[in-house]
Parts: structure tokens; C-alpha cells; sequence
């Protein structure tokens, strides 16, 4: 029998915009692919459904509130996750907030549970489209729970902006990745990104109002710092 039999966790949503009422997210996403997950080409927004600021989507494995400013559309909810994506202002700029869970295998201490994270990043990184140009990570059980900080900024050699073309530009990355705490043989990352020509000078508020807003049901919510 598959993972996903032995593991699918059902998420009920209850949003009125016409998502659909009832989703499943199995153990399809790899902690290889959420680690790289952001590293993805830009996401083209026209067609896809909009997302109102702020959109709550309860579940029994993890609560998503979409994020709360305007613009955002909603790109996947499927098996591995949730995926929100907005264009920018500037030409080829774009943003990303996304859920994913993984199977995670099991560590002894908040050493071992950083080192498999952030070794895992490193070993599977793209070093020919993606050159790290800064990279910092650190443990942390603020949620009371096993999480890991992570942040990195890229330079993109081959970011697509449509029309078949593309361009170099910078990506930036905030995530924070946790051994879910009743479920502990699984995972997820909370990711959010920016990809264009100059920095973003919100990234880390923007970012941390998407991760304070996605909570394990039954969980303390996260104090605001």
C-alpha cells in the first residue's frame, strides 16, 4: 500500500470563493522538492483564480491563512500542498507564499533535526541557474515544536518572465520548516519569496505575516514578535 494511503491528511476548506470545499494532502512532496520549491520558474498569474486578503483554509493537519494583502491568486492545492503567487510592479518581478509537507525521517536532537534540513538544501541546490549569495538558518522552538529558520538570497540566471524569455534577477527566500507535532513522521515548510531585479525591502515583515499565519490545529498560535 502506498504512502499516501497510510497518510493522507484530509483538509476541509471552507472559503465561499468557489475553491474547492475539500482537498487532500498526501506525502507527494519530497523534503528534496520543498527545499527547493522556490527555486521554480516565475509563476504566470493570468487565468488562475483569485484570492481575497486573507482567506482562511482550516484543515485538520494545518490551518492556511492566504496573505493578506491584494493581488494574490491561488496557483495549486493539491496532494503536496498550497501554492499563492502575485506579480510584482516591475518588469518580470513576482511573489510566492506556499505550504508543502514532506515525509520526514526521525532525529535525536535540535542538531540533527538542522543539519538534515539545511544539508539537504545545500546538497540539492541548483548551482548552475541559482548562485547563493547569502545564506543564514537557525533552529528555533518558538512554536513548541522542532522548526528551523531559514533564509537565502540567490542570484537567478535564468528566471523566466514570459514570452520564452529570461533574464537574470534576484530571488530571495524566508522559510521555516517544522516536524509537525502530532504527525511527526511528516513535515512542512512555510516559504515566501521574491523574484526581480533589486531587492525587496519588505520581504521579511511580508514573510513573517504569511508564517504567523499558517498554525497546526490545536496548536498555541505563535506569539507576534
Amino acid at each position: 500500500m502506498s504512502m499516501f494511503r497510510y497518510t493522507a491528511l484530509a483538509v476541509r476548506y471552507t472559503t465561499t470563493t468557489g475553491y474547492p470545499k475539500r482537498n487532500r494532502l498526501g506525502l507527494y512532496a519530497s523534503l528534496a522538492v520543498a527545499l527547493v520549491s522556490a527555486c521554480a520558474p516565475s509563476v504566470r498569474t493570468r487565468g488562475l483564480p483569485r484570492v481575497p486578503a486573507g482567506s482562511f483554509y482550516p484543515g485538520t493537519y494545518i490551518n492556511i491563512t492566504a496573505p493578506r494583502s491584494d493581488g494574490w491568486h491561488l496557483v495549486e492545492s493539491s496532494d503536496r500542498g498550497m501554492t499563492f503567487a502575485r506579480s510584482g510592479t516591475a518588469s518580470g518581478e513576482s511573489f510566492t507564499a506556499q505550504v508543502l509537507i514532506f515525509p520526514l525521517e526521525p532525529t535525536s536532537s535540535p542538531e540533527e533535526f538542522e543539519a538534515l534540513v539545511v544539508g539537504q538544501a545545500t546538497r540539492d541546490a541548483n548551482t548552475q541557474r541559482f548562485s547563493t549569495t547569502d545564506l543564514s538558518h537557525s533552529y528555533s522552538d518558538a512554536r513548541g515544536f522542532p522548526c528551523v529558520k531559514m533564509h537565502n538570497v540567490s542570484i537567478d540566471r535564468e528566471a523566466q518572465i514570459g514570452g520564452g524569455r529570461t533574464e537574470v534577477l534576484i530571488l530571495e527566500n524566508e522559510h521555516l520548516y517544522c516536524r509537525h507535532p502530532v504527525r511527526t513522521a511528516t513535515g512542512f515548510v512555510i516559504s515566501y519569496s521574491h523574484r526581480g531585479r533589486v531587492r525587496h525591502p519588505q520581504l521579511q515583515a511580508e514573510a513573517m505575516s504569511f508564517i504567523e499565519g499558517v498554525q497546526v490545529p490545536g496548536a498555541p498560535a505563535t506569539p507576534r514578535r
